[in-house]
């Protein structure tokens, strides 16, 4: 498989995914505030985003195996970037939460998207710093 295949293959479960993910987030939002959906049935419709979630991640595992060795360490370099920002803020906000007192919580919803920003900017840094193959 090519790059340009597998980058078509990649987008083609990503953007439904994330179209899906968010719309999906926002409606829950607005039926969870506007109690459309009854209190027992939340929890379990809380987890289908998540479950979307572990499909883009699904789809980024593939395309990651499917491109070519330049490319794939570019993708792996930009996700351990992502993964030590979202660690390093949860750590650092959850020892500021514990020792500080009258601090705001921090949402750990707010993880994912922290994840794919960091990952996104560090891709394309990468790959500007190194070029790009395909």
């Amino acid at each position: 498989m090519t790059n340009e295949q597998a980058t078509r293959r990649y987008f083609s479960v990503l953007i439904p995914g994330v179209l899906l993910f968010l719309g999906l987030s926002i409606g829950l939002k607005l039926a969870g505030s506007t109690a459309l959906l009854p209190d027992a049935l939340k929890p379990v419709v809380a987890l289908v985003p998540a479950a979307l979630l572990a499909g883009m991640f699904w789809a980024h595992w593939r395309y990651i195996n499917e491109i070519d060795e330049f490319l794939r360490s570019i993708q792996i370099k930009a996700a351990f970037v992502g993964l030590t920002v979202v660690m390093t803020i949860a750590t650092a906000w959850g020892y500021v939460e514990l020792y500080v007192d009258q601090v705001p919580t921090l949402s750990i919803y707010w993880l994912n998207p922290i994840y794919w920003l960091t990952y996104a900017v560090a891709a394309v840094t990468i790959t500007r710093r190194y070029g790009d193959a395909s």
